[in-house]
């Protein structure tokens, strides 16, 4: 075979192995899965990539790591509203909220302007879905 068939084939195959690596779904999924609240702000619950606002759905997320240690991304702005509640707003740039460890972590930090709101871990909280109605 010609030196650049084995290239392309090469080149192929590390195409599919990096696309099905990044579309396979986390062996640790869940690890930041809690209740936490804040008396500015109330409750936040964060439950397999979707974060629930005062027991709404809202919005989703992902989590990473970096330099600073691991964090919450969700899809748009998510910040404490001046001591009344959260505000979501999708044109403003997209902050990490701040976890203290994981897996289970007992501290999660998100901004409201530059003013840090630190929300703990309340495990004696029913998650919203088990609220009934």
């Amino acid at each position: 075979m010609a030196r650049w068939k084995w290239g392309a084939v090469a080149a192929a195959a590390t195409a599919l192995a990096a696309l099905l690596l990044t579309h396979m779904p986390a062996k640790d999924r869940g690890l930041e899965n809690g209740v936490f609240e804040n008396d500015c702000c109330g409750r936040l619950e964060l439950r397999d990539g979707m974060m629930i606002l005062n027991g709404k759905p809202t919005i989703r997320y992902v989590v990473g790591q970096d330099a600073r240690g691991p964090y919450i991304l969700p899809r748009a702005y998510v910040g404490g509203y001046g001591q009344i509640g959260f505000e979501v707003n999708g044109a403003r740039p997209v902050t990490r909220l701040r976890l203290n460890r994981l897996p289970r972590p007992s501290r999660i930090t998100l901004y409201g302007g530059s003013r840090p709101y630190i929300f703990q871990r309340n495990d004696y909280v029913r998650p919203a879905a088990d609220l009934g109605g």
